[in-house]
């Protein structure tokens, strides 16, 4: 798998060093067809204190509080205003005896010349382990716990036709790290199974021309970022990192959007468990639990329809495939996850197209159910 991280990654600069020439095709094809999304013409700026609700198979109901706050600012030249800029702040305790204090943040400044993007994380977590691969049993599951801080900081510039490059800096301290007696992450020595410091430095490169960032009814999103962690960084586990995400949405009249995103994820090196890829949670593959498959790499796609119903709801039905693997000759149609599923919208705030989602989703293992706060993409 080490050639052939180093044929993508070279590809990866090459994308990076050369985005003009594609993306002025890539204008020019927009502008024939429907003219790229126009910067807002009006000030919104705005708090939302709530309560928080939400279940996941990962940690059963979980409740708590989060403040949302958003606002676009303005343009020092003309009246236009930047696309919505989000940042909230959420604590909760599940039933699983799990805590989150999460801030994140996706903001735009003026002119939309950056884009600031981060989180800061503290988590104390009860996980679950089944082993390696895309075949593993549900009789081998196993509990561990840990706790954890994190950062992520990314500064990211305007580079012309709504793309954006720059520098992302993440860092996690894991610790209190407890196993349960037998663990097969203790007797395979998968890195992560003890205490340890993981730090890496990579770069993203976006193009965004959705229309709105909070619920797209048309226009395209692409991110490619690789990660390097290792000793130079002061961290304990030492692996490159690779992602690519595309989503398309297209408009159908009457508030009805057909989405379809594409996910790719590839690692190479001692990778901890709690970074390996999986398949499943609330964004792709809903039919399984986030972390019911483990490797070194994921690849997936998925469709979903949204429309309304009535009043502030509205509803989605959604089918993806995909799989966890080690090398791309492990995925067959025998071990390929598949998942369909339904799901219901509620918009908490109706003009900025902020909703919650309760959705419903079948797989090979059976139902899951998620109820989440914003699209699953």
């Amino acid at each position: 798998m080490r050639l052939y991280l180093y044929f993508i990654l070279p590809l990866f600069l090459f994308t990076l060093l050369n985005p003009i020439p594609a993306l002025a095709q890539e204008q020019t094809t927009e502008e024939k067809t429907s003219n790229p999304p126009e910067p807002e013409r009006r000030s919104v700026k705005g708090l939302i204190p709530a309560p928080v609700i939400y279940y996941t198979p990962d940690t059963r109901l979980g409740f708590g509080a989060s403040l949302l706050g958003y606002f676009r600012l303005r343009s020092y030249t003309d009246t236009t205003y930047t696309r919505l800029s989000l940042a909230r702040l959420v604590v909760d305790y599940t039933l699983n005896k799990q805590t989150d204090q999460w801030l994140y943040w996706n903001i735009f400044t003026r002119e939309e010349r950056l884009m600031l993007r981060g989180e800061l994380r503290h988590r104390i977590y009860t996980d679950r382990f089944y082993g390696i691969g895309n075949d593993t049993r549900e009789e081998d599951r196993e509990l561990y716990d840990y706790d954890m801080i994190s950062a992520k900081i990314a500064v990211l510039k305007n580079v012309g036709f709504r793309s954006f490059l720059g520098p992302d800096l993440q860092f996690t301290e894991y610790y209190d790290v407890e196993l349960e007696e037998g663990s097969q992450l203790l007797s395979q020595q998968i890195p992560g199974y003890k205490t340890g410091r993981n730090v890496g430095l990579g770069a993203i490169f976006l193009i965004d021309h959705r229309n709105s960032t909070a619920y797209p009814s048309k226009g395209f999103y692409l991110e490619i970022s690789g990660y390097h962690f290792g000793k130079t960084f002061g961290s304990d586990f030492r692996y490159n990192n690779f992602n690519l995400e595309f989503n398309r949405y297209y408009g159908l009249g009457k508030d009805r959007v057909l989405a379809t995103n594409t996910m790719l994820r590839l690692n190479e090196g001692d990778v901890p468990v709690q970074r390996l890829a999986t398949a499943g949670g609330d964004k792709l593959l809903r039919g399984y639990a986030r972390n019911r498959f483990h490797d070194d790499h994921f690849v997936g796609s998925q469709v979903e329809y949204r429309f309304p119903l009535f009043w502030r709801l509205g509803a989605a039905a959604f089918a993806g495939i995909g799989d966890v693997f080690d090398k791309p000759e492990d995925i067959s149609l025998s071990t390929i996850k598949y998942s369909i599923g339904t799901g219901l919208r509620y918009a908490i705030r109706p003009e900025q197209k902020l909703n919650s989602r309760l959705d419903i989703g079948y797989g090979r293992e059976g139902f899951n159910v998620y109820l989440m706060i914003g699209e699953a993409f």
